[in-house]
């Protein structure tokens, strides 16, 4: 099973490191999603491919689908997650990984990682019923709980963390700022 701690698979991140000092191209990433209306407030978002250096890199077997929803309060059935709840879980799963894959990378055996993310709104905008309130979230907080094993330092644990506090690319694609470009077409 090659070198492994807290469930991290340290040899892939060898392996790509290596890959890129030998090809920098190779650090160049796009991750791709995509999505189909379900009617009503749903849709299916399917996940399937990851391209680096122009290539996806993904087995055609890879491909997860996720259900997107709002609650029943915004015209939806309740029967999923709605966008901001899957932006709160990615951010969950982002610290997550990220401080399990930190603690390995300094050598530290963890028990237990515990994330809580809250994002919060004012809803009046996204409605329409006041223009000068936002259409997106006021504010967001995340907790974090941490519990090493084998003798880790208060110092081991905290460094894992704010490691990730800096590092984090879901909570770098929320709080910078970020170009973000469209394309529109019709449908025949």
């Amino acid at each position: 099973m090659g070198n492994v701690k807290n469930g991290v698979m340290l040899d892939n991140i060898d392996a790509l490191v290596t890959a890129i000092k030998d090809d920098p191209a190779v650090a160049n990433v796009q991750f791709k999603a995509k999505s189909k209306w379900l009617g009503g407030t749903q849709a299916e978002v399917t996940v399937s491919e990851l391209h680096s250096n122009g290539q996806n890199i993904r087995p055609a077997e890879r491909n997860f689908k996720l259900i997107v929803d709002e609650p029943g309060v915004l015209g939806g059935k309740d029967e999923h997650p709605n966008p901001v709840e899957y932006i709160a879980s990615a951010l969950c799963g982002c610290l997550t990984a990220g401080i399990a894959t930190n603690a390995a990378l300094f050598g530290t055996d963890l028990e237990e990682i515990q994330v809580e993310v809250d994002v919060n709104f004012d809803i009046h905008g996204v409605l329409g019923l006041d223009r000068t309130k936002p259409n997106g979230p006021l504010d967001l907080h995340y907790k974090v709980k941490l519990k090493g094993k084998d003798g880790a330092s208060l110092e081991q644990l905290t460094k894992s963390k704010e490691t990730l506090d800096k590092k984090s690319p879901i909570k770098n694609t929320i709080e910078l700022p970020l170009k973000v470009t469209t394309e529109f077409e019709i449908m025949e």
